[in-house]
């Protein structure tokens, strides 16, 4: 199939909104930002994708980012605080189908339990046991761990 007919059929599946804590993609190289994505859209069409830090990028992460289609939102304070509202925001004003979350640590579980009665959850995580709490509330589970020998 040519890409553009791959990009028609994206739009008919499920609506993906993904927001991830900038801490857990820093570290990530171009090709694994690049195949963090494909297999997010392998999943459903993402209609937002949301990167939040409470720092300065250098440049050339910026570009990273941008280029692979995720928007970084650089915050003054507590990055958490701002990714549990904008995942808020999206479990309530937008339709989505899957919320696609990247998670550092515990922070957002609360949010994720009552994201959970409204639709899919997308979990990013380091590895499976950094995030054996989420298990229950989750639908899918993609691991940086797994991206990572995956590229190597």
């Amino acid at each position: 199939m040519t890409e553009r007919v791959l990009n028609i059929l994206r739009r008919q599946g499920k609506r993906v909104h993904c927001l991830f804590d900038g801490d857990l993609i820093n570290n990530l190289s171009s090709s694994q930002v690049k195949l963090l994505i494909e297999q997010i859209e392998e999943i459903g069409s993402v209609r937002k994708n949301l990167a939040i830090f409470d720092y300065q990028l250098k440049p050339e992460k910026f570009d990273l980012y941008i280029s692979s289609g995720i928007s970084p939102m650089i915050v003054p304070s507590d990055k958490d605080v701002y990714l549990a509202l904008e995942c808020l925001d999206v479990i309530n004003n937008q339709q989505t189908d899957i919320l696609c979350v990247g998670v550092s640590d515990e922070s957002m579980l609360p949010i994720l339990v009552k994201a959970r009665e409204k639709g899919e959850i997308l979990l990013i995580g380091q590895t499976k046991e950094s995030v054996k709490n989420y298990m229950p509330y989750i639908d899918y589970l993609i691991t940086i761990n797994d991206i990572a020998e995956n590229t190597t």
